[in-house]
């Protein structure tokens, strides 16, 4: 008798280890590893469309708005620096490095000056030798060799970076006369890049890592899980119905004729037509039962919802620029984003908007971005709808009516009050200051957004409010 093979143990290899011999306690997660493809992430962002909207959908939120560079004491020099910061394409570089930040897990800018007395890329800027900010360039972690990081946490400099090492992968190239493409043979020898040359922004970077986590690594399952239902469902769709043509009359020809009366069969069967069979023949028609999938590709979504944050209204596009009041979910994204912008977009731009007072051939010449009263102001992220916006408009003025009429706070201080919700996302608080108005003027201020019937009738009131 021949010696039975011996059967190798089924064993299950997924991300917990439940295998039936596993007891429940010592099922748990398997320590992955922490190393990343990014060539890999790259290709997965190009070629996979809901992975390409995962990761975009940050950058392109946080900045599709656009912001504003506001000195109130000054509309010209407001205008001469928002003007200088537009040429540059900021807002669309900052959108480039949110995704390379999300899609790596590292996204920088580095920062391009033209110098009075030209010094090397390793060295600290000289705000006084500063011609012009002449460009500002996004990337990855691609070509990233080294970066010098602060890692005492009794330093008061804890976490901070110092220097950057870029390793450049691709030789200059020369176009000749005739249109020929030559490569340059020069030796690629690192670049050092001082921390005050680029701003550096990281995702779920923790003690000890070397690099920040990508969106699409943390989003790994979820997302397999995206593209297993969209083949599925795409296969599903090509055999959705098919017919059966049951006929010993055909099954009993010879081949080419086999071919022959098949393939004019399938003419006729792959439309809705009409077909003409024997007595002898049957003719069946098979659907594909596709109840309950609706079901689990709503699971799918909330999943990668959870797993990225992003509203699932938000990620399918369902979502409207205008909100009703019930719509807390995208409320709460919105008001993310919005975190996004003020802890790791707003002191790029203020950095940015620094290197442009300092330099000497923007708005008029050098100035020091601590002499004057300036700030930044990112535009509203959503609009509510007008019933919202209406009712919060009216809340907010009836409190700040019952302030002035108990003397608790001045009309001036009101006024100065609800000029400050620049940034709110109802249209009737948003500033609408051109540069006409002196915004440190109450009464200009109140000529510039009220009638005058409005304003006789609100001091009457106030009026009329003191003498009871």
């Amino acid at each position: 008798m021949a010696d039975k093979k011996k059967k190798m143990p089924v064993v299950r290899t997924d991300a917990l280890n439940l295998g039936m011999r596993t007891p429940y306690r010592q099922a748990g997660w398997i320590i992955q590893s922490n190393e990343q493809d990014y060539e890999a992430l790259d290709n997965q962002y190009k070629h996979d469309a809901i992975t390409q909207t995962v990761v975009s959908k940050l950058g392109f939120d946080a900045t599709r708005n656009g912001l504003r560079i506001v000195i109130p004491n000054d509309a010209k020099l407001q205008q001469a620096y928002q003007n200088a910061f537009d040429k540059r394409m900021v807002l669309p570089t900052l959108a480039q490095q949110t995704n390379y930040y999300n899609r790596h897990g590292d996204g920088y800018v580095a920062y391009g000056l033209l110098e009075d007395h030209p010094t090397s890329t390793d060295t600290p800027i000289d705000p006084f030798n500063i011609r012009d900010l002449a460009f500002i360039h996004a990337f990855g972690q691609t070509n990233i060799q080294a970066y010098k990081t602060n890692d005492d946490p009794t330093s008061a400099d804890y976490g901070k970076e110092s220097a950057l090492v870029i390793r450049p992968k691709q030789p200059g190239q020369k176009v000749n006369k005739d249109g020929t493409i030559t490569t340059e043979q020069a030796k690629l020898d690192p670049v050092v890049i001082d921390a005050s040359r680029y701003s550096h922004i990281a995702l779920d970077k923790s003690d000890g890592d070397e690099t920040g986590t990508s969106l699409i690594t943390r989003c790994e399952n979820q997302l397999k899980n995206m593209q297993i239902a969209t083949e599925s469902i795409g296969k599903m769709l090509r055999e959705y119905t098919f017919k059966v043509f049951q006929s010993d009359r055909l099954m009993t020809e010879d081949d080419d004729k086999f071919r022959r009366d098949k393939m004019e069969l399938s003419q006729v069967a792959n439309t809705e037509g009409m077909m003409f069979i024997s007595s002898d023949d049957t003719l069946t028609k098979v659907s594909t039962q596709a109840g309950g999938v609706n079901v689990l590709i709503d699971y799918l979504w909330q999943d990668l919802s959870a797993a990225c944050r992003i509203p699932k209204s938000v990620l399918t596009g369902e979502q409207a620029g205008t909100l009703a009041g019930a719509d807390q979910d995208v409320v709460n994204y919105y008001d993310t984003v919005k975190a996004f912008q003020d802890q790791c977009l707003k002191p790029e731009v203020e950095k940015i908007v620094r290197l442009l007072m300092y330099s000497k051939d923007v708005a008029g010449g050098y100035l020091d971005p601590d002499s004057i009263d300036w700030h930044v102001e990112f535009n509203p992220l959503y609009t509510p709808d007008e019933k919202t916006q209406a009712e919060t408009f009216q809340t907010t003025a009836n409190a700040l009516s019952t302030l002035v009429g108990a003397a608790i706070i001045g009309p001036d201080e009101a006024a100065d009050r609800l000029n400050g919700q620049a940034n709110n996302q109802v249209g009737q608080m948003q500033n609408t200051n051109n540069g006409d108005v002196e915004t440190d003027s109450a009464e200009s201020w109140a000529k510039a957004h009220f009638t005058d019937e409005q304003i006789k009738q609100y001091e009457d009131d106030l009026k009329a409010a003191h003498n009871d």
